[in-house]
């Protein structure tokens, strides 16, 4: 993200020169000043007419340029965080997709909204007032050298000198920033948890506790606010107690030089212009700058977020053959033991599979790992004989289409959601739909709020026609009977069934009647992943389920 550090750079000249030109005839106002005001004494006023008609022309044109600032500015900021918002989304995007996990989103959210927002505000503003005050600090110099070259001396030493300065008060500034992003990611977490469980919260009345953690969240993002204006504010008034020092020493001095080299009454006022001017750029110099470089850590925050391994997985496959687990244990990285031991399972195309087993059995563990979302602890997976961690993410990803009892649907229509935004012939979304039983659905009925103008059944039958649609070779199905009437998971899965796809059902909920429409039925259960052939047996042991 350093790169777009900056803003849109197209813009960015475009502002510079634009603050040059102002910049400019500022100065070459104050430089007339002096001619203004030597003739005036001198009582040329032939001189002095034409001097101010030249000062009046610039003021007409410092108006018009003054004018259109404003917009020049707000284009800046605009592009620029455009610019930087989608790089950020386009690094997002191109994560291999068994890396992006649930728990990040947050992440994100926060970096797209609290931590751009405080960049906006205290670096790419920032940034233009820093070139402004810059140009403001050549324009004295030069101003200056016109006079006597031995006070740009003395305004080049005092430049490096806040510079040196700002280096080290900013570095303390930096730490509160980095602080404040972590409990602001803590915020957007907590309140994204209480809006998805909000009903649960209300039913189980747990209004109180949540608002005291709310409470708490809050507290410590105004809390680490605080102490970031703090040390900004200690930073900012160190720097001006020495500028304002500073200040009054030069024009004491160079009002001193003025006299000892006689100078006239027009050069003293450009002297004591000029280092107004140049104490003016100083005394913003430093807060300007530590604001940058302490809300530049929310950019090495940015890059340690979108930084993930990387794999090289070369291995590149068109269709499926077999899906086969060798011997493995099964689990999460962080856990010591395996929830799955010794997995020897293998699904051959076309093939009609039910996982079953009780809430909690481990049938989450092993559909995970087909999602690649975990790495088998001991042995290999393979795919068409082929090691699936070898095998190129987005090739493996393509063959399966996922239908579970959640889904996402996009706000869009119901064609949207079927095709995925792709170009599609309508007569294969109207056949997907037709197999699924979705015939009373339009094309072009909108769906909005992750589908919640559907019904559960619909819903389900949805994510079944998209993968019809995709044209994936296996359909994996998570618990998608789960929370709805019997009737219709039922005939849900009778559609399921009559699909001419690889099909893998993990359900903890079974009907009896459907059982021997499965080519190949696996238990899990006590840690132990097994086939079984009786049908009687295995709806005798998941009845309590059901």
């Amino acid at each position: 993200m350093h790169k777009h550090a900056y803003g849109s750079k197209p813009w960015l000249v475009i502002i510079t020169v634009y603050m040059i030109l102002i910049t400019a005839l500022n100065g070459y106002s104050i430089y007339l000043l002096r001619f203004i005001t030597d003739y005036g004494l001198a009582r040329e006023m032939d001189k002095l007419v034409d001097v101010a008609i030249q000062m009046l022309i610039i003021l007409a044109i410092l108006l018009v340029l003054e004018l259109i600032g404003t917009p020049l500015r707000s284009l800046y900021l605009s592009k620029s965080m455009v610019q930087m918002k989608q790089a950020y989304i386009d690094r997002v995007l191109d994560q291999d997709i068994t890396q992006v996990q649930k728990e990040q989103v947050n992440r994100y959210l926060s970096n797209l909204t609290n931590d751009f927002d405080r960049y906006e505000l205290k670096f790419i503003k920032n940034l233009m007032q820093l070139i402004f005050v810059g140009l403001r600090f050549g324009m004295s110099v030069v101003l200056l050298a016109m006079v006597h070259w031995g006070l740009v001396v003395v305004a080049m030493v005092l430049l490096v000198v806040f510079v040196k300065l700002t280096s080290r008060t900013s570095k303390p500034v930096q730490k509160t920033e980095a602080k404040k992003s972590a409990s602001l990611e803590a915020y957007t977490d907590f309140v994204d948890e209480s809006l998805q469980g909000f009903e649960i919260i209300k039913q189980h009345q747990l209004e109180t506790e949540r608002y005291e953690a709310f409470h708490a969240h809050a507290e410590a993002v105004q809390n680490d606010n605080y102490k970031v204006d703090v040390k900004t504010t200690q930073v900012d008034a160190l720097n001006n107690l020495v500028q304002t020092l500073v200040m009054f020493t030069l024009i004491g001095g160079g009002i001193l030089v003025a006299r000892s080299t006689s100078l006239s009454l027009g050069s003293l006022i450009v002297i004591v212009s000029s280092f107004g001017n140049a104490m003016w750029p100083l005394s913003e110099f430093s807060p300007l700058l530590s604001q940058m470089k302490g809300i530049s850590q929310v950019l090495i925050d940015f890059d340690k977020n979108l930084t993930r391994p990387v794999y090289y997985r070369p291995i590149r496959v068109q269709s499926f053959n077999e899906l086969m687990f060798d011997q493995n244990d099964l689990g999460y990285p962080d856990e010591e033991g395996s929830i799955l031991k010794d997995v020897d399972l293998s699904i051959k195309a076309g093939e009609k599979v039910l996982i079953v087993g009780r809430s909690g059995s481990g049938k989450s563990t092993l559909l995970k790992t087909i999602r690649q979302s975990l790495v088998p602890k001991k042995g290999l997976i393979y795919l068409n004989q082929k090691d699936i961690q070898s095998i190129d993410p987005h090739d493996y990803h393509r063959l399966f289409s996922t239908v579970d009892q959640i889904g996402f649907i996009f706000n869009g229509t119901v064609k949207d959601n079927l095709d995925l935004y792709q170009a599609m012939d309508p007569t294969i979304l109207e056949n997907a739909m037709h197999k699924v039983g979705l015939e009373s659905l339009d094309l072009s009925q909108e769906l909005i709020n992750n589908g919640s103008n559907l019904s559960g059944g619909q819903r389900a039958r949805l994510m079944l026609a998209r993968a019809l649609c995709l044209d994936s070779s296996i359909i994996l199905c998570d618990e998608i009977f789960a929370n709805l009437e019997y009737s219709i998971a039922k005939s849900i899965e009778n559609d399921l069934l009559r699909v001419e796809k690889t099909l893998i059902n993990v359900s903890h909920i079974i009907f009896k009647e459907s059982l021997g429409r499965y080519d190949r039925i696996f238990i899990v259960e006590e840690g132990f992943v097994q086939e079984s052939h009786d049908l009687s047996n295995i709806w005798s042991r998941m009845l309590d389920e059901n």
